[in-house]
């Protein structure tokens, strides 16, 4: 069977063809900050629904994904989500045992990326440990509704499932206990992700040390002769008259 020149050539144009229509008309991808993976990108997605996206995924993280050393007990926390309602809007925070952390703001924007920074890493691991302790406090959750202002909920993850349990800020101020060390312990991990920030910030933005200013060289001095005042020669005497002998000498 011969296969001609202008056969091949068509089958090379359809097959581009194809993988430019395929790319122009798929959706824009991201990678999702949660598991690293390539996402479709929601372009008419609001601040706040992709905040509770984000807070759901939280919630729902998988113990497997962390990569954490021997098997989990049943009732061993792994990961804690503290929750905060401030001026009509929540601010939450998401440490789990691996030392990750991230915050995020129900009117948008967040923190991520503390895992790669040993003082945030040791301050997440230290939230876990303690949440721990405050499991006696808490019961199972079946919902997970956002705190109202100046309210503080805490989400417990653990394999057998999420336990929960809310307070109001002011009585974490007044009473020390598991729940108020726990608000602490949260607190500092906000803390140390924001040094963290600001310095990646001012690392980023700063403007380069300007160069140092050459010095302009002196200029030679040019000894300047003092000028003699002009002075006219002096005039010749004028001549004497000759003398005139008297008439008939």
């Amino acid at each position: 069977m011969h296969i001609y020149l202008w056969e091949v050539i068509s089958i090379l144009l359809l097959v581009v063809g194809l993988i430019y229509f395929r790319r122009k008309n798929s959706p824009p991808t991201t990678r999702d900050p949660l598991t690293g993976r390539k996402v479709a990108v929601k372009v008419n997605q609001t601040p706040e629904e992709a905040y509770m996206e984000l807070r759901q995924k939280a919630i729902e993280t998988d113990p497997k994904r962390l990569g954490l050393p021997g098997e989990r007990k049943p009732d061993e926390a792994f990961g804690v989500v503290m929750e905060m309602g401030i001026s009509s809007s929540v601010v939450t925070l998401a440490c789990f045992a691996d030392g990750d952390a991230r915050v995020y703001y129900k009117t948008g924007g967040g923190m991520i990326g503390g895992v790669s920074h040993e003082n945030v890493r040791a301050a997440s691991k230290d939230l876990v440990a303690r949440a721990q302790k405050a499991l006696a406090r808490m019961i199972k959750a079946t919902t997970f509704p956002l705190p109202a202002d100046d309210r503080v909920r805490f989400f417990v993850l653990t394999p057998r499932g999420v336990l929960t349990t809310e307070t109001s800020r002011q009585v974490l101020g007044e009473r020390q206990g598991e729940l108020s060390a726990l608000f602490a312990s949260g607190q500092e991990v906000v803390a140390q992700m924001r040094l963290v920030e600001e310095q990646r910030t001012k690392n980023t933005f700063a403007p380069p040390p300007m160069p140092p200013v050459d010095e302009a060289e002196p200029e030679p001095v040019v000894e300047k002769k003092a000028k003699i005042p002009f002075s006219p020669p002096p005039m010749p005497p004028p001549d004497e008259p000759e003398e005139t002998p008297p008439a008939g000498a």
